[in-house]
């Protein structure tokens, strides 16, 4: 079920499409979601707007979608080339999104179509959150 769907463009700042995002998951699912799934989901949200920007020179479209085993984040933009993991650099200050949603999230991956590409992250359900994950 999607829960959140936005556009967005290269040069958009991010703090109103994160507020956004911040408002929907806070009102949607009640007192049962902490601040820190929220928090770890706008990293995520965050990471993947950003990259969209940065590698792409274009702007996206951003949907969340309530799933069985979470709540699945999808950045969707025209360029086909994927990203990947890649180590840091120690003397660059990017470089980490990839290796952060990779430890927040149950997983993430690239999907190609005909207009170019969406890169997702599965994040946990809030339920599942305080269980060791």
């Amino acid at each position: 079920m999607i829960i959140l769907s936005a556009l967005f463009e290269r040069d958009d700042p991010a703090a109103p499409l994160r507020h956004r995002v911040q408002t929907v998951l806070s009102v949607g699912s009640g007192a049962a979601v902490g601040a820190e799934w929220i928090g770890d989901v706008l990293i995520a949200v965050s990471e993947l707007v950003q990259n969209v920007g940065q590698h792409t020179g274009g702007g996206g479209e951003l949907t969340l979608s309530a799933t069985a085993d979470g709540l699945l984040i999808e950045v969707a933009d025209s360029m086909i080339a994927a990203p990947r993991l890649r180590q840091p650099d120690h003397r660059q200050v990017g470089g980490r999104g990839l290796l952060l949603i990779d430890s927040i999230s149950l997983g993430w991956g690239t999907r190609h179509h005909e207009h170019g590409k969406t890169v997702w992250a599965l994040m946990p359900a809030p339920a599942l959150v305080g269980s060791g994950h």
